[in-house]
């Protein structure tokens, strides 16, 4: 798998999709959630990061 890289976190597009949604989100609510967000995503990237290798999906295991 590619490694891509992620988009960083900009504050001024999350409060613009806010805007578009009808979301009131003040400028400290776009700071705090663009905050969040880098969060989430960081360990997104962490799990990104670990190879399975040959490890089966989910629905093939079977608890007998």
């Amino acid at each position: 798998m590619a490694d891509i890289k992620r988009t960083p976190i900009d504050p001024a597009e999350i409060a613009a999709v806010a805007k578009v949604a009808k979301l009131p989100l003040s400028p400290a609510g776009v700071q705090e959630l663009a905050a969040a967000m880098a969060g989430i995503y960081g360990l997104l990237d962490q799990l990104d990061a670990v190879r399975l290798g040959e490890t089966p999906p989910a629905f093939c295991f079977k608890a007998d």
